[in-house]
């Protein structure tokens, strides 16, 4: 068994889901920024870093059985610094995930304030065009 060639593809995980997780900050700093343009970006490179580590994984898979992984000294420090990252990456993850489903439910209130306010016909038109909504009306005190 060729383990210079293990090592090395264990190196590139690490390297991979320290990317992933250099990612997953930076999606949560676009999040904060409400960029939809960046976040569709991050998006795409996640989704390829991913690909990419999945790939990664099944070649070694066919090389290596985890147990083997485990139970040799010689990766175990590597094994340890990927579930390390790959907790980091979950929690940050999980962050991420949690902050849009919140901006979702913020969206879908703020949706259901306008859908009440138009069966109200409280949103009007001023002169120039733009729509004018009676605050008043959708419970809404300035």
């Amino acid at each position: 068994m060729n383990f210079s060639h293990i090592e090395k593809q264990l190196t590139l995980q690490e390297t991979q889901l320290t990317t992933l997780l250099t990612l997953l900050n930076s999606e949560l700093e676009i999040l904060k920024e409400r960029d939809l343009n960046k976040l569709e970006e991050k998006s795409i490179e996640k989704e390829a870093i991913l690909a990419s580590i999945n790939k990664l994984d099944e070649s070694i898979k066919q090389k290596i059985s985890i147990n083997e992984l485990n139970n040799n000294e010689l990766f175990s420090n590597k094994i340890n610094s990927i579930n390390e990252l790959l907790v980091e990456c979950k929690k940050q993850n999980e962050i991420n995930g949690q902050i849009i489903n919140n901006s979702q439910i913020a969206i879908n209130r703020f949706k259901g304030m306008l859908q009440k306010s138009v069966e109200n016909n409280s949103m009007t038109y001023d002169a120039k065009g733009q729509t004018k909504i009676n605050l008043n009306s959708i419970g809404i005190k300035a």
